[in-house]
């Protein structure tokens, strides 16, 4: 273990050793610190520097001007009692976790200058964690894990990827988060695995600022956005798949966003935008929204919007139905386990907000009923014979349908 206490500690083109009894010893070549412990010294590092941990990075106190290369092994820990982010505003150097499964933890935010995600898994943030100057992901998922990423420099560039990605989807909460300069657009490489999506965001604000985005890769009714609590002039119905978030949080008034997905993988070509109204819980049309061809990694299309209000803005794709949705009931069935026509279907009803089925026999027996059908009956303990349905449907305005007609189960 390296303890770094009280004093100054000075690396010119050398490795971190380890302790020998009150003092440091440094060589060349490819010596190296199994932990380093940082608890109140001055530590500095010029650019032929370079820094090698074989474990643990824990600070505690203490300032680092860092300019060379540091290499981590383990996790990296700020646990100052107080608001200390550890590298000095003027350090200039690059930090690397190089390995596999490492984390960002501690107590306090770590502001590294440049950070690199290097080795074979990914790394998780513990805690919010800023970087002032660049992020490289390479080609390694940076979870979030309900903490803020926040990129400080507002250069376009100052994330780069090969393949990796920032995944805010395991936790409700967590943003990665990106100074901007009014007019200039960047990008938000945004993915989460099961299954493994990459939905990125772009952004362009009309003023400097600070934006944060989030794609969370499930079912917004999972976060409470309940998809059925839509208010529109029209029939729409919402992606089940993902949502993004857009958050304004300083400076910025008004952006153009686009958010790119694949048709195939996401549900087929949407229509609009909906964005969810926090102060009376429902979905409105976004408005005025964009499909346009895309030809980004893993995507072909993408849905480009405008928004003039600062905030969060919680958006969803979506679909625009027709005034009635067409309801479609099968006249017959099989249900022999052959995989074709096994099951009485109705299509369409998934455009409705809420269905409810009966099934009755020749002498008006009810034999069957379901609310929310999910065309799952097989006519299960009835005879070969022809059977009365009555459906009914109440469509997204709460206006109710009812549909009567006759199917023949088929043995």
């Amino acid at each position: 273990m390296s303890m770094l206490k009280k004093g100054f500690l000075r690396i010119n083109k050398q490795y971190l050793l380890g302790v020998l009894g009150m003092g440091l010893a440094f060589g060349a070549g490819n010596a190296k610190a199994q932990i380093l412990n940082i608890q109140g010294a001055t530590v500095f590092s010029d650019q032929q520097s370079m820094i090698y941990v074989d474990g643990d990075v824990s600070f505690i106190d203490g300032n680092i001007v860092h300019n060379g290369v540091m290499e981590i092994t383990g996790n990296w820990s700020n646990n100052n009692p107080g608001k200390n982010e550890a590298f000095d505003a003027i350090s200039n150097g690059d930090v690397k976790l190089i390995t596999g499964h490492q984390e960002i933890q501690g107590y306090t935010t770590t502001a590294f200058p440049n950070l690199s995600l290097e080795g074979w898994d990914k790394k998780v943030l513990r805690v919010n964690t800023k970087v002032t100057r660049h992020l490289n992901l390479n080609k390694d998922e940076l979870d979030v894990y309900g903490n803020d990423m926040w990129v400080t420099n507002s250069s376009t560039d100052a994330i780069t990827r090969t393949s990796g990605y920032v995944n805010t989807s395991n936790a409700p909460l967590g943003r990665l988060i990106r100074s901007v300069n009014g007019g200039a657009s960047y990008d938000y490489p945004l993915a989460a695995n099961a299954p493994y999506r990459y939905r990125p965001i772009n952004a362009v604000a009309t003023d400097d600022g600070v934006l944060g985005a989030q794609f969370q890769n499930y079912d917004a009714n999972n976060d409470g956005f309940d998809r059925n609590r839509i208010i529109v002039e029209n029939y729409n119905k919402i992606n089940d798949r993902f949502y993004h978030v857009v958050h304004s949080i300083s400076g910025v008034t008004s952006a153009n966003i686009k958010i790119a997905y694949d048709t195939t993988e996401d549900g087929g070509e949407y229509t609009g935008l909906a964005r969810w109204i926090v102060d009376d819980n429902h979905w409105i049309d976004a408005g005025n929204a964009q499909s346009v061809p895309e030809s980004g990694e893993g995507t072909n299309r993408s849905m480009r919007i405008g928004f003039s209000d600062a905030g969060s803005h919680v958006l969803a794709l979506m679909d625009t139905v027709s005034a009635e949705p067409v309801i479609f009931v099968t006249s017959g069935f099989t249900p022999n386990n052959d995989g074709k026509n096994d099951y009485f279907a109705i299509k369409g009803l998934e455009n409705y907000r809420t269905n409810e089925v009966k099934i009755f026999d020749r002498w008006g027996k009810l034999v069957y009923t379901a609310l929310d059908y999910r065309n799952d009956w097989a006519g299960n303990g009835l005879d070969m014979d022809t059977y009365m349905y009555w459906i009914r449907v109440k469509d997204l305005h709460n206006k109710v349908r009812i549909i009567k007609g006759d199917v023949t189960l088929i043995r």
